[in-house]
């Protein structure tokens, strides 16, 4: 017996430190280019969406005024984003209605596909409240500050396509 132990304890041995030589290679730089740590992402939601959409306004040189409106644009925003945001009670009735189909001794193909198209439509509409502020935002825009932002929005889709 202690013969087919030792064979199977060097075995679990050698899992154990091969895993743990590969957990210290992971690389914890933030990503190349961007000012945020992923802490800072996670602790402010949506930061980064807003960030980028401030980074887009950039360098256009704004008046007083336009700034003024901006900065309301985005108040609304945010005030229509806290509104429809989810109760407490609705996030936990959520996350238990994926734990029982999840650990469902028979997954419900149906009930999966409903949950995640009314969270793709959730995400759609806010997509679509974020495209309508920087639209609002840009027709703030005098036209010299419309073409250098259409200027830079295209050297910024031809420099960094996503895929």
């Amino acid at each position: 017996m202690m013969k087919t132990l030792s064979p199977l304890k060097a075995g679990l041995f050698a899992l154990l430190a091969s895993s743990a030589v590969f957990a210290t290679t992971v690389n914890a730089e933030p990503i190349q280019g961007c000012d945020h740590s992923m802490g800072e992402f996670h602790r402010n939601g949506d930061r980064m969406a807003h960030d980028g959409m401030h980074r887009m306004f950039e360098g256009l040189d704004l008046t007083d005024a336009q700034k003024a409106d901006i900065k309301q644009l985005f108040a609304e925003q945010r005030a229509t984003r806290s509104e429809d945001r989810p109760t407490k009670e609705q996030r936990l009735a959520h996350r238990a209605e994926m734990q029982a189909l999840i650990t469902s001794a028979t997954f419900d193909e149906t009930q999966a596909k409903a949950m995640l198209s009314a969270q793709q439509e959730k995400r759609q509409e806010h997509a679509i409240e974020r495209m309508k502020v920087q639209n609002q935002i840009y027709n703030l825009l005098t036209p010299e500050q419309q073409a250098k932002f259409k200027a830079r929005f295209e050297a910024q889709v031809v420099k960094e396509p996503r895929s």
